[in-house]
């Protein structure tokens, strides 16, 4: 899987990336090794205004699009809600 993770007003450090890897890496079980190779995932990182954590997901596997955007107090539970929401839209579209 590529990923890219990148953030719009804070910088990221190697513990922010790869808590991101690991809780996108439950997704990974829905594609074979081949569509690992082509599935491009993409990460944005953010604070709110309000001492919030904004995560958003852009997920483009097989010709398929799937976006989600959670906000949290706490960066993992952002990326935790943002995972579940992912999960269900792909369970939605039957992959």
């Amino acid at each position: 899987m590529n990923y890219q993770i990148t953030s719009d007003n804070i910088d990221l450090t190697s513990s922010m990336i790869a808590l991101a890897q690991e809780k996108f890496s439950k997704v990974e079980h829905r594609f074979s090794q081949n569509e690992l190779e082509n599935t491009l995932v993409r990460i944005v990182l953010n604070t709110a205004p309000v001492e919030e954590f904004v995560v958003k997901i852009e997920l483009n596997a097989n010709g398929k699009q799937y976006f989600t955007e959670r906000t949290g107090f706490s960066l993992e539970n952002a990326l935790i809600e943002a995972v579940k929401e992912i999960e269900r839209e792909m369970e939605k579209k039957k992959r």
